[in-house]
């Protein structure tokens, strides 16, 4: 602890939030910290125009560098690291995100990574690269650079079970069944579907109010016990699933807010897109069952969950691991079909995206219209037909009245029905494109899936076209292997395919329901409006 005020220089970028007492920084900045012991990461500094807030302890240093005559530090803070799941807890300070990807935890729950969503800092730090016409390193101030330098084949552990270089032992218990009921599909064992419900979040403080976030209460169908989870381990729990199934579509959180977090629109939706995540997980056969999500579902004691979230950290059935724990009850496909498969699937998915890309810019289309153009044309004529029926009713009546008065009821009547047209949008588009942006999200996470698949297919190709001698045991092992990566594949992608067919059957049957009472309500308006006039054969008698 501090005893004494300490000038420090900036060494990476820091863009803070002002709502959560984060001072915004930039590298060579000097500043002063007045305070080291704030917790977790956190200093509180002074900036020389009289700022003052928290900053991340990594992104500072107490001495202070001076720049060459080149421009260059004489002697540079350490990069950010890039290498994919390395511990890089030392540069990361409390409460800042990259890319998705968490520090391992230490000791305390969060002590490596204590930033919630909502609390979530933008920066950028500084990239170092070699430049090499001119022998020497070059400092990018603003560029993002991507924590991850592998390719998801790489990633998913495929290469080393294709080569059988994981000797691990799986355990009865963690075995994953690929079934083939009707002989021809190859889908996952099916298991027990699991709801979640996700109520009263309460927007809580911690560090004597100076960070804030939202926890959320959590109910599963198994249990019916509620449970307290922050964004943060929201977030943590879909890094453990996309570790730990490498080539499962892994449906994207709801996206990251920068403003507005605590309004209550905001934190409402957030609820409901959390809570129509969960029940996404919960569908799944295998990770609704899996012991990550569990942990996460089940875990009410700070202890329980720091042992069950190292567990989850140093799962032996991640990565390469989880195609050892997958057992197909039947024959395996054979390379030329799963392949196909494949392929069709890859070709499948591109044009949905693009198709469902054209449905969410119509949907806008017609939400604008129906809130903009076509409501004020109705308004419009609302207006008229009220003016025109108060102006007759200021001249001779001579048995005019019941005519004026239905003419100012069919202004009326056009009023509604503007109003009708401006609320629509929100029981069919808006509901319909929420429902597809879903969908766009788990599109996004296909091309991970299928580079696994395509990876394992070129290192089979690789293994068998060799030159030298084979071992015929080691190349019939080989395939098999690939036979088994495949047949997970194809489960996953029919997986996607079941969900598709369910959710889009609801998703238009809800749309065309809202569409037919739409049409109704302005069908009823316009009947009543015409039963306000009198009989034509009134004025013939």
């Amino acid at each position: 602890m501090a005893a004494v005020a300490v000038p420090a220089r900036v060494v990476y970028d820091f863009e803070g939030q002002a709502d959560n007492n984060e001072l915004t920084v930039y590298e060579h900045e000097l500043i002063t910290v007045v305070c080291e012991d704030v917790g977790e990461g956190w200093v509180e500094a002074v900036k020389e125009n009289g700022e003052q807030g928290l900053v991340p302890a990594s992104y500072i240093d107490y001495e202070e560098y001076e720049p060459s005559g080149g421009g260059e530090w004489d002697d540079p803070p350490p990069p950010p690291p890039v290498d994919n799941g390395a511990q890089y807890a030392q540069h990361e300070p409390a409460g800042v995100q990259f890319e998705g990807h968490p520090p391992p935890g230490g000791d305390n729950e969060w002590s490596d990574y204590d930033s919630d969503e909502e609390q979530h800092s933008r920066q950028t730090r500084p990239s170092i690269s070699a430049d090499h016409e001119g022998g020497h390193q070059s400092r990018s101030n603003t560029m993002k650079k991507s924590m991850n330098r592998f390719t998801p084949y790489v990633k998913s552990g495929a290469e080393d079970f294709i080569l059988g270089k994981d000797k691990e032992q799986i355990a009865e218990a963690d075995t994953i069944t690929i079934v083939c009921p009707n002989n021809i599909d190859l889908c996952w064992q099916p298991n027990q579907i699991i709801t979640v419900e996700i109520t009263e979040p309460i927007k809580k403080q911690k560090f004597k109010g100076m960070k804030s976030f939202m926890s959320y209460h959590i109910t599963p169908s198994t249990t019916n016990l509620t449970v307290e989870r922050r964004y943060k381990q929201f977030d943590w729990f879909h890094d453990r699933l996309t570790e730990k199934f490498p080539c499962f579509i892994i449906p994207p959180l709801p996206e990251k807010a920068v403003v507005g977090k605590y309004q209550q629109d905001f934190i409402e939706q957030r609820r409901e897109k959390l809570e129509l995540w969960l029940n996404r997980i919960g569908r799944h056969p295998i990770i609704s069952h899996c012991n990550v999500t569990n942990h996460f579902l089940k875990c009410h004691e700070e202890k329980n969950w720091k042992e069950g979230k190292r567990k989850a950290e140093a799962d032996k059935t991640a990565r390469s691991g989880f195609f050892m724990t997958v057992k197909c009850d039947g024959p395996l496909p054979d390379n030329l079909s799963s392949e196909s498969y494949v392929g069709s699937f890859s070709t499948f998915s591109k044009k949905m995206e693009g198709t469902l890309d054209k449905l969410v810019k119509q949907n806008e289309d017609y939400a604008n219209k129906m809130t903009g153009g076509i409501k004020h044309m109705y308004s419009k004529y609302g207006q008229i037909y009220k003016e025109l029926g108060e102006l007759y009713d200021t001249g001779p009546l001579n048995g005019s009245k019941p005519v004026n008065v239905a003419i100012m009821g069919t202004g009326r009547c056009y009023q509604e029905i503007s109003e009708v047209y401006e609320n629509q949008p929100r029981f069919d588009a808006h509901v319909l494109s929420e429902s597809v942006r879903e969908y766009q999200g788990m599109l996004s996470s296909v091309p991970d899936m299928l580079h696994v698949h395509k990876g394992a297919a070129q290192k089979v190709k690789d293994y068998t076209q060799r030159e030298g001698e084979k071992d015929a045991d080691e190349e019939a092992n080989v395939l098999q292997r690939y036979s088994t990566i495949s047949a997970a594949v194809m489960s996953e992608i029919n997986h996607f395919h079941t969900e598709r067919n369910r959710d889009f059957n609801v998703m238009m049957r809800s749309f065309l329901e809202n569409q037919i009472s739409f049409h109704k309500t302005v069908l009823q308006k316009l009947e009543h409006a015409l039963n306000q006039y009198p009989d034509p054969q009134s004025f013939l008698d």
